[in-house]
């Protein structure tokens, strides 16, 4: 047998015979579960605890429109840079929702003199203040997903991700609304906060579950 081939077997017999701790270190893998900025799928359903479509988020090239379950328009969204600009069916703004570079989201009125709310991070989870600072609610996560309770610490709703479902359900129990879509469940929870109007609820779902890429302020 000449030498290159004799040298060959040598080292293949070798690399069959490393010990296993020897192999070279693999790159972690991730989970779909987490649903890290998961770009969203196509038209965004959200259905009621009776499978009828409450509303939808349909995706556009500039950012997306709201509309209910009868296909009337409720809402623009519209990306002006790292800001999402909310606007009615009039084009008339309703507010903006901009990421700072401290990781808070700023809702702004639709003339962008005045903070609304502010979604600032505490922990693991988030914290819903209104434009005097005043706490209304808190984001915990948890096992099957989040928790969300008001100012007095009462859980009020509670997001719940299983079997590629992502539920919103009240303090009993009860489904309110549910998606098929692999939305996280932090920005599944903003759908909670009921004093803060519809279309901005869905402006801080989308700036958490798809935030646009660039600085921030």
């Amino acid at each position: 047998m000449s030498r290159l081939p004799l040298l060959l077997c040598l080292l293949l017999a070798w690399g069959c015979s490393r010990p296993s701790g020897s192999e070279p270190p693999q790159a972690p893998t991730t989970t779909a579960a987490s649903a890290e900025d998961v770009p969203l799928p196509g038209k965004l359903k959200f259905k009621d605890g009776d499978g009828r479509e409450r509303f939808s988020l349909k995706p556009k090239d500039d950012g997306a429109k709201l509309v209910d379950g009868d296909e009337r328009e409720l809402a623009r969204l519209k990306w002006k840079g790292a800001s999402l600009k909310v606007s009615g069916p009039d084009d008339v703004a309703l507010g903006y929702v901009l990421a700072s570079s401290g990781g808070a989201l700023i809702v702004r009125d639709g003339e962008q003199r005045q903070v609304l709310y502010t979604l600032s991070i505490q922990g693991p989870g988030w914290r819903l203040t209104d434009a005097k600072g005043a706490l209304l609610y808190t984001v915990s996560p948890d096992d099957e997903g989040a928790r969300v309770l008001d100012a007095q610490g009462a859980e009020i709703a509670r997001v719940k991700v299983r079997e590629g479902k992502v539920s919103l359900r009240d303090a009993q129990g009860k489904t309110t609304l549910s998606t098929h879509a692999l939305v996280r469940a932090d920005a599944a929870a903003c759908l909670a906060f009921e004093s803060v109007s519809l279309p901005l609820r869905v402006a801080l779902l989308q700036q958490l579950q798809q935030p646009p890429a660039g600085p921030t302020p």
